[in-house]
């Protein structure tokens, strides 16, 4: 049996319109932005459609009629409504066919119609109509339903994006700490040579781009509070009801810190002072 050479479709799903595949993860922020434009620009290709529909000149009162009615019912939501499932075009052939299946004249006009003839075509009318408010409908809530997922689809990611960021951040902070391992404790000190506690953790979220107060009071109310046990590396960590002393959380219950005079910038457990002298863990990004 001679074998395909099609390449296989790697595992993944569509998302609002959107092919995420099983080996990065998930979709990108960008297209999750271009698939919302996009359906934005349905919509608004919907509301420029409609508009040029009415400015048409109309063959006779028949489609005159229709024409308002559906202009009306579509403009009830455009907004939020694709072109892709209802134009003019579409519903003007749909009422030919009507037409012609009624066996219609072929250009039937009111004035020369007969009674039965003009009730053949307000029926066609009706339910032409009837039909059209089931596609507006059908249209809006499709439409409707890819936004609200490709919304929340964008909230995750962007939210995910923030989370990368910070964390990108806080690794440099940690590793600025970590090469000044070795100098000297001199009170009042921001480096480059020697550091006291808040010089330390002021100096390396600077590296990081994120400015920080010098004083360690300042820099426990600089961030945002978590639990002890959700500490990430990068944090910081005040010990001390008045906070007087703070060090880097490098993660593994450790921090990188400037203990005082006569140290030098170490390594060292969290809990060095004890558990109750932590008061409290600070996330400056």
């Amino acid at each position: 049996m001679a074998s395909s050479h099609r390449k296989p479709r790697s595992a993944g799903s569509r998302i609002a319109g959107i092919w995420t595949s099983a080996d990065d993860g998930g979709p990108r922020l960008g297209e999750v932005e271009k698939k919302i434009d996009d359906l934005y620009r349905q919509a608004d290709s919907a509301i420029g459609k409609d508009s040029a529909a009415r400015r048409e000149p109309k063959p006779n009162s028949a489609r005159g009629k229709l024409s308002s009615f559906t202009t009306a019912q579509y403009r009830t939501g455009a907004s939020d409504t694709p072109h892709d499932y209802f134009d003019h075009d579409r519903l003007m052939s749909r009422l030919a066919t009507r037409r012609q299946k009624n066996a219609l004249p072929a250009h039937f006009t009111e004035r020369s119609a007969t009674p039965e003839e003009r009730q053949k075509v307000t029926e066609s009318l009706r339910t032409t109509a009837n039909e059209t408010q089931s596609d507006l409908r059908t249209a809006k809530a499709t439409v409707q339903k890819k936004l609200s997922t490709a919304r929340a689809l964008l909230s995750q990611l962007a939210a995910r994006q923030q989370q990368q960021e910070a964390a990108a951040l806080a690794r440099q902070a940690v590793a600025f700490a970590r090469a000044q391992i070795g100098k000297p404790y001199v009170w009042g000190a921001a480096g480059p040579g020697s550091y006291d506690c808040s010089g330390l953790t002021q100096a390396a979220w600077k590296a990081a781009g994120v400015t920080l107060p010098r004083g360690t009071t300042d820099q426990a109310s600089a961030g945002t509070a978590v639990s002890l046990a959700d500490a990430q590396p990068g944090d910081l960590v005040f010990f001390h009801e008045d906070s007087s002393h703070v060090g880097v959380y490098v993660g593994d219950g450790t921090m990188i810190h400037a203990p005082k005079p006569g140290t030098y910038v170490r390594e060292e457990s969290i809990h060095c002072g004890g558990t109750s002298a932590i008061h409290s863990v600070v996330r400056p990004a």
